[in-house]
């Protein structure tokens, strides 16, 4: 237990180095997180993001990952049967999007 808190400590320590090397601009996760340029700028200094900040700050760095644990999730479903019907899966897009 201490090991991951530990990493968790050590990546979020890490969270400004990860966000200066990416390709997007600081604007975009200040728009993203729905914060203030200067309340951003103090928690990246401070390294104090929410658990849910860092959440999604870690899903736009690394959406490749996500998407592997999206389509590793959507195998399992399938080997475990939890799938829909075609026909259903459009009545509820139908119903959810007025179409």
């Amino acid at each position: 237990m201490i090991e991951i808190v530990e990493n968790y400590e050590n990546y979020i320590n890490s969270l400004p180095e990860l966000i200066g090397k990416s390709y997007y601009k600081a604007e975009f996760f200040i728009q993203k997180l729905g914060l203030k340029h200067a309340t951003y700028y103090r928690k990246l200094k401070s390294n104090s993001f929410t658990h849910q900040e860092v959440k999604l700050i870690t899903s736009l760095l690394f959406p490749e990952e996500i998407l592997m644990q999206e389509l590793q999730k959507s195998e399992e479903d399938i080997k475990a049967g939890r799938t829909i019907d075609f026909e259903d899966f459009k009545q509820k897009l139908r119903a959810k999007y007025n179409v």
